[in-house]
């Protein structure tokens, strides 16, 4: 009897072992939706000096969150609801990657969304490949993200070397510089970003003035921009995040270098934020790269009632990212990582950012590629160009 039950236990033994290994090979994965409710885990900086992007990410996740689960995810006739778990990823990439081990190997989730910094998302998108799970960067910029690409991870916005050839020429058009200066995060995403500008700029024959690169949370920056008056820049790309760019621009006022130096912004400084912190007057007649033109009145009417904040890229890209794998889900009907990718992959989607189809072309894998938008801020308010 005791040899029997020797064999009994090593036999559900071995069929544990099987079930596990099943599950994560994509089969069962439908057991993970315990009590009707699917897990989609969400890596973001939600403290430190870039935490106004995984913060007004997580508006968005939030109101996509309320839409979908007052509706539900239709499964095989069952209605599902979404349930996020969030990591702090403190754009730190060591950290991203800790948070997606746990996400996939702890929490189970059949999809990541997320990080927000560009040197976040290199690091995690080779584990969406390795753990067979689905990823969206919410806004990540850099080439690298998706070029060249992993067949998991995917990317709705342009990344920088797409919006650059598209801005250049607006630019050259509206300032005929003929020096060009860069003040950038020193990151992944502000190395991105002054590298595709310039290549653009070479193009036309138009030189780079001076190139300088700063450490996130900088708050001092009269020597820079010292060398960028010395250099006689016609116009400064400024790149980082609000509480940054703002501060970039009072410094810059302080020196008397603006209006005469014109200043260009990185995404971050279309926001109202860049308005709130650095006042009319400081932003008056600068331009900023921008992800969105204009929303519907009723979604800044949402995220005023609701959070008491000014709309924000990151609002509209952690919405559809959300959106996004909530169609791939019903659309799969399944809840198996990898068939949810599959879906992912012929997404085609008016989202609240824009067209939202993920394509492989040229160097890049699972890129969005729609037309960025160009805003000056004027009158204290930013007007789409």
């Amino acid at each position: 009897m005791k040899g029997f039950n020797r064999v009994l236990t090593s036999l559900l033994m071995l069929m544990l072992l099987l079930s596990v290994q099943s599950l994560w090979a994509g089969g069962g994965r439908e057991a993970e939706a315990k009590g009707n409710v699917i897990r989609v885990g969400y890596t973001g900086p939600f403290t430190g000096p870039a935490a106004e992007l995984g913060t007004n990410g997580w508006m968005g996740v939030q109101l996509a969150l309320e839409d979908i689960n007052q509706a539900g995810v239709n499964l095989g006739g069952v209605n599902y609801k979404i349930e996020v778990v969030r990591y702090d990823s403190v754009c730190e990439p060591t950290q991203a990657v800790s948070n997606v081990r746990k996400i996939a190997l702890e929490d189970k989730v059949v999809a990541v969304i997320g990080d927000h910094c560009s040197s976040c998302c290199m690091a995690i998108a080779p584990l969406c490949d390795e753990f067979k799970i689905p990823g969206i960067t919410i806004e990540c910029a850099a080439d690298a993200v998706t070029s060249p690409g992993h067949d998991f991870y995917f990317r709705m916005r342009p990344s920088m070397g797409l919006i650059a050839p598209l801005l250049t020429p607006k630019i050259n058009k509206l300032y005929n510089p003929k020096r060009v200066g860069y003040l950038c995060v020193n990151d992944d995403y502000g190395r991105s970003f002054a590298q595709s500008f310039k290549d653009e700029f070479s193009k036309i024959g138009i030189s780079a003035a001076i190139e300088i690169y700063f450490e996130r949370g900088t708050t001092d920056y009269m020597a820079f921009l010292n060398q960028i008056r010395g250099a006689k820049a016609d116009i400064v790309f400024y790149v980082g995040t609000t509480p940054e760019g703002a501060m970039i621009l009072k410094q810059a006022s302080e020196l008397g270098i603006t209006p005469g130096i014109k200043f260009i912004g990185s995404e971050e400084m279309s926001e109202m934020e860049l308005l709130n912190l650095a006042g009319a007057a400081v932003v008056e007649g600068t331009y900023s790269v921008a992800l969105w033109g204009s929303v519907p009145p009723d979604l800044e009417k949402r995220v005023k009632d609701k959070f008491n904040a000014s709309m924000h890229y990151a609002i509209l890209f952690g919405y559809d990212a959300l959106t996004v794998v909530k169609m791939a889900i019903e659309k799969s009907q399944s809840l198996d990582p990898v068939k949810i990718k599959d879906a992912i992959k012929v997404t085609d989607y008016q989202g609240l950012e824009g067209h939202i189809k993920f394509e492989t072309f040229g160097k890049f894998k699972n890129q969005g590629r729609y037309e960025p938008a160009f805003i000056l801020w004027s009158k204290g308010g930013r007007i789409p160009q």
